[in-house]
């Protein structure tokens, strides 16, 4: 009996912890259902204050947008409604002039000619200076002319049989809004700053495109195999006088090498060195200074021809060393022999020591063993 009375009251106890385990989930469960709540509410608070702050700034940036527009078009915001003012007086007029002259309907689009044709023209030269500020606007220009003084005259025609005064004023307003407009929006007036770097601008374009000129001129043309062609320039600093370049040299910029002068230091450099491999040897041309038809060390059949004393043409500067050598290695070849400074000076028009400079370097190549 004891043991049933027990296990009753150990059955009560459980139940009652069970119970109040029970009641502090569902507490807990509640706390944790409110906190939740609250999240979510502040969330959509938030996104809700998001929201009406980014709201809030479009609105602001469309209002700035509108007024930095206002800014930019105060001109043309006074200007339009002049010209709008002057075409209801003038379209009218006009419409009827047309419809007295034809006799039927096809006279109302007279102000189709008189009227629209000179804004045509009028917002062509407005949209060209806008979006291509570089290309000319003369022709448009004159078209706005021919127009508006076809416009005006018209308006003249129609009011002069009332009066010369009705007449010179209906011309007036017809021409008024797009005189106002080109004044004022079309070819807006430049500050003296803009006005000089203007025509500094136009001063070095046309110093650039007289420069290119000459020097397709001057250019020398190179032929390809199949035909095409190219012109090959000389870089360099030049000034233009006249229908030429003139060499130039800038103080304070580095004055370019040229490479026929380079490869000239480079052959006498190995003329001085006895270490060099190919060196000629000048113990074998008996005649120092000014060379007047010795081989270098090559002896020769022909006697030298007699000395020009002309001096030579200085040679163009569009040669290279390289194409002044592979010239002077194929009148070699074609010579059959070794050839002599003066041979090389008078068929490639070079300097006397420029000539025995080659003459040592292509003895040397083409006929070692004399």
């Amino acid at each position: 009996m004891s043991t049933w009375a027990e296990q009753r009251r150990a059955d009560q106890a459980a139940r009652r912890e069970q119970d109040r385990a029970d009641r502090t989930a569902e507490r807990e469960q509640d706390r944790l259902d409110v906190v939740a709540a609250a999240r979510l509410e502040e969330k959509q608070a938030a996104a809700a204050v998001a929201e009406k702050a980014k709201r809030d700034a479009k609105r602001e940036q469309v209002k700035v947008a509108r007024r930095q527009w206002r800014a930019s078009h105060a001109v043309e915001l006074v200007i339009y409604p002049l010209a709008v003012v002057s075409a209801v007086m003038a379209v009218p007029a006009m419409a009827a002039y047309g419809l007295h002259l034809y006799g039927n309907v096809t006279g109302v689009v007279l102000p189709v000619l008189s009227e629209l044709g000179m804004w045509a023209f009028a917002l062509a030269v407005h949209t060209s200076r806008r979006r291509t500020p570089d290309r000319p606007t003369g022709m448009l220009t004159a078209g706005i002319v021919v127009f508006a003084a076809v416009g005006a005259g018209l308006n003249f025609a129609h009011g002069v049989g009332a009066g010369v005064l009705t007449g010179v004023v209906m011309a007036v307003v017809s021409v008024a809004g797009v005189i106002a407009h080109q004044l004022a929006v079309a070819a807006p007036p430049r500050s003296r700053a803009e006005r000089e770097q203007a025509k500094v601008a136009r001063l070095a374009a046309r110093r650039v495109a007289r420069t290119r000129r000459i020097a397709a001129r001057r250019a020398v043309v190179e032929l390809a195999a199949d035909g095409t062609a190219q012109l090959v320039y000389v870089p360099g600093l030049y000034l233009p006088k006249g229908r030429d370049l003139d060499a130039a040299t800038v103080p304070g910029l580095p004055v370019p090498v040229d490479e026929w002068d380079a490869a000239l230091a480079d052959l006498i450099a190995g003329d001085l060195d006895p270490h060099v491999s190919g060196a000629p040897d000048r113990d074998l041309d008996p005649i120092p200074g000014a060379d007047l038809g010795g081989l270098g060390g090559v002896a020769v059949a022909d006697p030298p021809p007699p000395v020009d004393p002309t001096p030579p043409k200085q040679a163009t500067r569009a040669r290279t060393a390289k194409q002044v050598r592979a010239a002077a290695l194929r009148l070699a070849r074609k010579n059959g022999k070794p050839v002599s400074a003066e041979f090389l000076r008078r068929e490639l028009k070079v300097a006397p020591d420029k000539a025995r400079a080659l003459r040592d370097d292509v003895n040397t190549e083409l006929y070692p063993n004399p």
